[in-house]
């Protein structure tokens, strides 16, 4: 009896399990994504040196392929807007922070001319009171003064 030779199976890798028989069943990514998600639900996104990371990393795998297709040149072109994308995000937090101090001046300001109001009320009502007491004394002397004069 002779010994039977294995014929080579065809392998594939499972991100979860690692590698395994072509003939097992396949785990689709879309569901291994949609499980990735729920287990962290974020409203999070990756930060702008995140994402430059992300597509350097992802150019660096495609790059050490040594594929020589024009075709790969796409992954080039994915690199270039997510650096693109990470220098909008970058701007855009600029910004917020930017609004954030506006906000804390226009608030600083507020209160300085509130503060200011309130001086001027209070001046005025000073200036009143005093104008108040000055009609009285010249009430009181116009009254002293016509009775000395027809005396």
């Amino acid at each position: 009896m002779s010994n039977t030779v294995k014929k080579p199976a065809m392998k594939r890798f499972e991100p979860k399990s690692g590698w395994s028989d072509a003939s097992a069943p396949v785990v689709s990514i879309s569901e291994y994504i949609k499980s990735d998600t729920q287990v962290k639900p974020s409203d999070d996104h990756l930060s702008a040196d995140a994402l430059v990371n992300l597509g350097e990393s992802i150019q660096d795998v495609f790059n050490s392929l040594k594929i020589n297709d024009p075709r790969l040149q796409a992954w080039t072109q994915v690199h270039a807007a997510i650096r693109l994308i990470s220098g909008k995000l970058q701007e855009k937090k600029s910004l917020e922070n930017r609004i954030n101090e506006l906000k804390m001046e226009i608030e600083g300001v507020r209160t300085l001319a509130s503060e200011l109001v309130m001086g001027a009320y209070q001046s005025e009502l000073e200036v009143h009171a005093t104008s108040k007491l000055r009609v009285q004394i010249a009430e009181s002397l116009n009254e002293k003064l016509i009775n000395a004069l027809k005396n």
